[in-house]
């Protein structure tokens, strides 16, 4: 997994964390709508030039923000408001996105962890429903017993490989 900087600094070095890519998550600020310039003037080139056959997932961060009185306040001194759920989809259908999702690092409700959860799907290329949430901090599980050496190992052993890892249905 690479965070890229979208600085042009960064512009020469960027492309060599693109290669093998399975997902890409595109992300923009809700609460800033001048950042859905840089999803069309930037980052959809980059990606479909340096990785395009990843899957592409459109992510508007900051959802809490959204109804932030503080927030609106600054933005309709602009005439602006935070950009639409609607707004997103559009647009992650405009620039060929699998995916559109919304997340807030404050909450955990539309958190980060669903945007890896949709990204993850969304790389291995199967429907949404693949995969199940737990309750636990494991996140994704099989509904199905898992086998080989998780089933002859001890306990301790099966907690720890299954808090590495991401499974499948």
């Amino acid at each position: 997994m690479w965070d890229t900087s979208g600085s042009s600094y960064y512009d020469n070095v960027r492309p060599l964390a693109y290669p093998d890519s399975d997902a890409v998550l595109i992300c923009f600020d809700i609460s800033r709508p001048e950042t859905l310039d840089n999803v069309l003037k930037k980052w959809q080139g980059e990606t479909q030039e340096f990785c395009p056959n990843a899957k592409v997932v459109l992510v508007g961060c900051k959802l809490d923000m959204r109804t932030d009185l503080a927030t609106l306040r600054e933005l309709s001194k602009q005439r602006l408001i935070p950009v639409t759920h609607e707004q997103g989809t559009v647009l992650a259908k405009q620039v060929g996105a699998v995916s559109y999702v919304e997340c807030s690092s404050r909450s955990s409700e539309r958190s980060v962890r669903d945007v890896f959860h949709v990204a993850t799907v969304a790389s291995l290329g199967r429907g949404h429903r693949q995969l199940r949430r737990t309750d636990s901090r494991r996140g994704l599980q099989r509904s199905t017993p898992l086998s080989g050496r998780l089933e002859r190992g001890s306990e301790g052993e099966r907690h720890k490989d299954r808090a590495k890892s991401c499974s499948l249905m």
